[in-house]
């Protein structure tokens, strides 16, 4: 197992993923009002569109799917067959990507300078785009709890067989 790879291309993944979603993000945040608190979504004067909904479908896949393709070429590459060798190097990228989710989407781009800029119209000012409600009602379980324990490992797994298999 190539610990060193497995972090490099964890941070060249998380540079794909939160590039292109802070720069998405910051055209038109409604493209990810979904992702935002339940309670901000709902104060909202206009609910997502179809039309949202459609871009914001299309866009994730875009940008989940190259990462995974970059994700897996690299694992590939590496010409580990071993299971659970490619699951830890998986599980390793797709941590660093969450971490740089966190840490660059959720604390510098929404509660730092640009917090202004993806403000959904309508919700200025609502309370969970402080800090500590933010945090509270969205990043620390979606980041913390359900992307470590249940959605990377399936990734990584995913990840794992498609290589292996190959």
């Amino acid at each position: 197992m190539d610990y060193i790879r497995a972090i490099l291309d964890g941070i060249a993944i998380a540079a794909i993923f939160n590039g292109a979603v802070a720069v998405l993000a910051l055209i038109n945040p409604r493209y990810f009002f979904d992702s935002y608190p339940k309670a901000i979504q709902k104060v909202a004067p206009e609910q997502m569109t179809k039309k949202e909904k459609n871009i914001n479908f299309i866009i994730t896949i875009v940008i989940c799917g190259i990462c995974f393709i970059y994700s897996a070429a690299s694992l590939f590459h590496t010409g580990i067959s071993v299971f659970w060798n490619l699951f830890w190097m998986g599980y390793i990228q797709w941590s660093i990507l969450n971490l740089g989710d966190f840490f660059l989407l959720d604390c510098l781009l929404f509660q730092g300078k640009y917090k202004d800029k993806i403000v959904i119209q309508g919700t200025e000012g609502h309370p969970d785009y402080e800090f500590s409600n933010w945090m509270r009602h969205l990043a620390i379980m979606e980041h913390f709890v359900i992307t470590p324990f249940l959605i990377i490992p399936f990734v990584a797994a995913v990840q794992a067989l498609i290589v292996g298999i190959l």
